[in-house]
């Protein structure tokens, strides 16, 4: 027990012995009448407290689940327990060191007890709390006497706003003392905001889908009608009703200007959340705010889901099925990796995507991403493309020479598109650089070293084209270290609820236009059609619709011929039933304000299968 501690309970004033934050912290506890011997055991939940302010603290739970295992791991083995607490300082989770968790729990540092400091005393959960900042509390600066055991370390967990949703605790017994812990605590903190962060774009993401809904469901069902200049010409009472309009008041008016203050009333009604952050909002405001703040990664399932890595602002790939999952699970192992990768796929699966992914997630992400497409430069020039030439070599060299583009991917990658194309003297070229890992420009005499990762790609079967003399066998093994085979869109049709969006955003963009839904005719045609050309079919398909549409919403009058001729009637039927049970979680969640659990006992089912169904459904909460 430390003097300093004892000289301020007799009431001595020791206010250059201690730190600014614990001696006030110590005044405020005095101040508060608070007992220095034992702090109060009236602030614990019951197990029934503690489950409902679970359930009211998902996005919280949600943002932490991937941060506190990593946090474990970082100190396994230590006797420290990790603490995540709410607004309110009520401890909601504890993981850690198991025996060291058991001790914790005789001062009750456990979950459902309140560390608030006018509960506990100067505590770092409790003081974190009141000062706004991180804290650490060692040993005798807690108040309370039982409470000197502890060392601990807090930071705040901001919301939008700046304000504490929460709190993360890192804490031990004296005499362990880590000075890495400050930092540790912090780092985890600030990941548990970018989560929160996140989950709240996705949110709006949600917000806007569900607007965007709405307005299509009433053209639909004929609540609305819109002439070919995007004008209301006709609404019936039920319509106005939703929309909150006079007959007379929308009349003549673009749509884009009723739907967009319209709808988002609606949604605010519908999806009224606690904090009331999309209140009032509109849904071309929101939708505009969504893809600003999350960039081009709406879908997206290449980039890492909240958690421990940072988002990339790229779009790597779109899309939900397992397939598609599980080619960048094992491209994120290859980019860990040093070895050539080789990708096998049809024309259009997105070779080049996958090899840019492979390149952002290694340790060369700094360095140049350089492509070449070896059936596209005739067999004469693919050389100096690939080697660089030195003034003179050739008539028509470009003066001082020029570097190749092994070079201008030195410390970084070279993607060769088309490998099965490339004539076999280059290939001959190609395998000595592998082998010595240093390039000759032509009409030159020195070497220079080259240090670029290989990623090539081909739709050929190149065992094949071994076997006919037409690839060397040597080179192919060269090649052939990692290899990856992207499927093709017809065996990986769930994408396509993704892509489609996707791609409206991105041709939307590029031609100046506002982005418009997809109707459901349109997804049963797109979910029916073989795609011969995959993604790239599926992407000009889109942008040729974008171009020519010219209502407000994409039917299926505004497809390609050949697609809209598929037969689509049982994927109607499907779409309607799925569009149902999609409404009805949907309301679920709503009346539940999106909490899962009372969602999960409104429909019947377990919280699991309600998480599997929101999987399935692509609903965010």
């Amino acid at each position: 027990m430390s003097r300093i501690w004892v000289d301020f309970i007799k009431g001595e004033n020791p206010v250059r012995e201690v730190s600014p934050v614990i001696f006030h912290s110590w005044q405020r506890c005095q101040e508060q009448q608070l007992s220095f011997e034992k702090s109060s055991e009236s602030s614990i939940l019951t197990p029934a407290q503690l489950r409902e302010r679970l359930d009211a603290q998902e996005a919280l739970i949600e943002a932490s689940k991937d941060v506190l295992p990593f946090l474990v791991r970082y100190l396994k083995g230590k006797r420290y327990i990790i603490l995540l607490c709410d607004g309110e300082g009520y401890i909601l989770k504890s993981v850690g060191h198991p025996p060291f968790l058991s001790k914790a729990q005789t001062v009750h540092l456990s979950p459902g007890a309140n560390w608030r400091e006018d509960v506990k005393g100067t505590n770092a959960i409790g003081t974190a709390l009141a000062e706004k900042r991180p804290v650490q509390v060692i040993g005798w600066e807690h108040y309370v006497r039982e409470n000197h055991f502890l060392n601990c370390w807090a930071t705040p967990i901001l919301n939008a706003n700046g304000e504490p949703a929460g709190i993360l605790d890192i804490s031990g017994e004296t005499g362990g003392e880590d000075e890495r812990l400050a930092e540790i605590v912090l780092m985890g903190g600030k990941m548990i905001e970018q989560n929160l962060k996140m989950l709240e774009l996705q949110n709006k993401v949600r917000f806007c889908q569900e607007g965007i809904k709405i307005a299509s469901d009433m053209l639909r069902e004929g609540f609305v009608t819109i002439n070919n200049r995007g004008e209301i010409s006709n609404i019936n009472e039920a319509g106005c009703r939703m929309l909150g309009y006079k007959r007379e008041e929308v009349i003549g008016r673009h749509a884009s200007e009723v739907f967009s203050a319209a709808t988002g009333l609606l949604i605010r009604e519908k999806f009224r959340s606690p904090q009331g952050d999309n209140t009032g909002t509109s849904v071309n405001s929101c939708f505009s705010q969504v893809v600003d703040e999350y960039g081009s990664v709406l879908g997206a399932v290449g980039v890492m889901r909240p958690g421990l890595q940072a988002v990339r602002s790229e779009t790597y790939w779109v899309g939900r099925s397992e397939l598609t999952r599980k080619v960048f699970d094992q491209a994120a192992k290859a980019a860990a990796s040093l070895s050539t990768v080789l990708l096998l796929g049809e024309s259009g699966t997105g070779k080049e995507v996958l090899a840019r992914y492979i390149h952002n997630m290694s340790e060369r992400k700094n360095g140049r991403f350089v492509a070449i497409n070896c059936a596209a430069i005739p067999a004469t020039l693919i050389e100096s493309e690939l080697f660089g030439y030195v003034e003179g070599s050739f008539t028509g060299a470009r003066k001082g020479g020029q570097p190749g583009k092994l070079e201008l991917a030195q410390d970084g990658t070279i993607f060769f598109d088309e490998i099965g194309d490339m004539p076999l003297h280059v290939q001959a070229s190609l395998l000595r650089v592998l082998q010595e890992k240093e390039i000759c420009r032509l009409g030159d005499t020195k070497t220079r070293k080259v240090n670029a990762r290989i990623v090539a790609a081909t739709n050929k079967d190149l065992k094949t084209l071994v076997d006919e003399g037409k690839f060397r066998l040597d080179l192919y093994y060269r090649l052939k270290v990692v290899t990856l085979e992207l499927p093709p869109l017809r065996h990986r049709k769930e994408d396509i609820l993704d892509l489609a969006p996707h791609f409206v955003i991105k041709a939307s963009s590029a031609q100046g236009k506002r982005p418009l839904p997809v109707s459901d005719e349109v997804y049963a045609h797109l979910l029916t059609y073989d795609w011969p050309g995959n993604i790239r079919e599926l992407e000009n398909c889109i942008e040729c619709m974008v171009a020519m549409a010219e209502g407000v919403i994409l039917t299926d009058d505004d497809l390609p011929a050949e697609i809209r001729e598929t037969d689509c009637a049982e994927i109607q039927e499907e779409s309607i039933l799925d569009r149902q049970t999609r409404q009805a979680i949907l309301q679920a969640l709503s009346q539940t304000r999106g909490k899962i659990a009372p969602a999960a006992r409104m429909l019947g089912i377990g919280r699991t299968t309600l998480y599997r169904k929101l999987e399935e459904y692509n609903i965010r909460v």
